[in-house]
């Protein structure tokens, strides 16, 4: 790899100065007066040359962690939109619609998250005040920013996938390898989690200290000490504070109050696994419906969400046979008949409904469609723990998850997330939710106010056109900003928790 770089950087080389003296005929050179067409492709040759040189640098550094080998290539640092003939062919597996919703669920996140900035008129449930008639607070269309109800989504997706594998090898006996995917997921889940979230606060720690967060009229703050070393020692505080898996979030990114809990529940996970690997399969799913209702009873929803994800990834593979490539091959009984499919769609239409359902701060109890189920119909012993607001985003989120697995492959609905931009989504998924806040606090909030001072905000349309054209700007930069933080910080993570088992 480094010498096609090298080769390809001493091309590139050759080319430019091919183009300043005149060996390579361009119509646009032709176009320039011949002294500004010198000039040109000077100042062209300097900053190719410059920016080749300082990727070449971040590559080579990078591949002292990496047995000399680098773990990524110079130019996916680019836009993907701007590699697309680079980047290498997407392989889909059984699971990978599992990949693209929790890129949709990321992304609504964000979108959850921006309402609350831009848009905060839109968080009441329909009908809860004499303002709340817009037609995205009806039902299933507010889906689109209930971004609570996508962390529920986030962890039952984890509980499936993390269990996935240690369910394979205890169904098929292979307890020796058992052991030691137990053993190499169990060390190498805190590095993945907490590496990123750990340079993802310190970058934000330092951008606090120049000033670029919008402070006035918002409801986040992110920390600014008085002096540098202050700044930078509050910070390592807080990441003692973080990295603590039975403490809270960090008070330099509200948005990582999850990364403890994701690591609890990986954790339990992981010992669930354990624990049932010698039972029976009908021994270890009643089990673990027995763990889900328990949790379920006194109200603890994270851990609901973990052991009801692990129970449908075991579900799963009482109707899947297996081979050893690819690990897992559902059976295929054929097409199924277009009222199963009609069935599935209506019951996902539904569960949408029920996640899209008002947070207990945001008028459930008075909104349409809502007030029965966040009322009458929430178990007593919820009321304290999160309220309405949990109760049935956890209960539609596995269902959702279990609806879309049961429809099969050939299903609209798992094909809905297996297209291109979903998997674009779930590649980038942790370092959109790791980043968002950060873009939307300083560019977006910028650079939206340059919009309203161009178009206007007096009224809806001028107030919706500023957005949009901010949107235009904001949302693609955020994709590059998530994508270099995964090649870069993210992928990072993962090899040097690789390296750390090795040693």
């Amino acid at each position: 790899m480094r010498a096609l770089y090298a080769k390809w950087i001493e091309k590139s080389d050759v080319e430019e100065l091919e183009i300043e003296i005149g060996l390579l005929d361009h119509d646009e050179e032709k176009s320039l007066h011949p002294r500004a067409a010198d000039y040109a492709g000077a100042l062209r040759t300097v900053c190719r040359l410059l920016v080749s040189r300082l990727l070449e640098f971040i590559g080579r550094y990078s591949a002292s962690f990496t047995n000399g080998e680098w773990y990524f290539k110079p130019s996916e640092l680019l836009p993907a939109w701007w590699n697309r003939t680079d980047s290498p062919s997407h392989k889909i597996h059984p699971t990978s619609w599992l990949d693209g919703l929790r890129g949709v669920a990321a992304l609504i996140v964000f979108f959850h998250h921006s309402s609350q900035v831009w848009l905060r008129g839109l968080r009441p449930g329909w009908g809860s005040n004499p303002d709340a008639y817009h037609i995205m607070q009806l039902p299933v269309l507010r889906i689109m920013f209930s971004g609570g109800a996508m962390v529920s989504i986030f962890f039952v997706i984890s509980g499936y996938v993390l269990s996935t594998k240690p369910l394979r090898l205890a169904r098929e006996g292979r307890y020796e390898e058992l052991l030691h995917n137990l053993a190499s997921s169990t060390f190498r889940r805190g590095p993945r989690l907490f590496i990123p979230c750990i340079v993802s606060t310190f970058i934000t720690a330092v951008l606090a200290m120049t000033g670029v967060f919008v402070d006035e009229g918002v409801a986040r703050h992110y920390p600014r000490a008085g002096s540098l070393w202050e700044q930078l020692s509050s910070w390592v505080h807080e990441t003692l504070w973080f990295v603590n898996p039975f403490a809270g979030g960090t008070g330099f990114e509200e948005n990582l109050w999850t990364i403890p809990t994701e690591f609890q529940g990986s954790l339990l996970i992981f010992l669930c696994a354990l624990g049932l690997s010698r039972c029976r399969p009908a021994v270890r799913f009643g089990c673990l419906v027995l763990f889900v209702a328990y949790w379920l009873w006194f109200g603890y929803w994270a851990t609901v969400l973990f052991l009801g994800g692990m129970l449908l990834a075991d579900m799963n593979h009482g109707r899947t046979r297996h081979t050893d490539n690819p690990p897992c091959v559902t059976v295929t009984y054929g097409r199924q008949s277009w009222k199963y499919q009609a069935t599935y769609t209506v019951l996902t239409i539904t569960f949408i409904f029920l996640l899209s359902m008002p947070e207990y701060d945001e008028a459930v109890t008075e909104s349409f469609g809502y007030a029965t189920l966040a009322t009458t119909l929430t178990p007593k012993s919820w009321h304290n723990h999160w309220g309405p607001g949990r109760w049935w985003p956890c209960l539609s989120s596995l269902m959702l998850v279990a609806t879309i697995d049961r429809a099969g492959s050939d299903s609209v609905l798992q094909k809905l997330f297996t297209h291109r931009f979903p998997q674009y989504l779930g590649r980038i998924s942790f370092s959109l939710y790791l980043c968002h806040g950060v873009v939307i606090y300083t560019i977006g909030l910028r650079f939206s106010h340059i919009c309203f001072g161009i178009f206007g905000d007096g009224t809806n349309m001028r107030y919706g056109t500023s957005l949009a054209v901010s949107a235009c700007v904001v949302v693609p930069l955020l994709f590059w900003v998530s994508d270099v933080f995964t090649v870069v910080v993210d992928r990072g993570a993962v090899m040097l928790s690789r390296r750390m088992m090795e040693l």
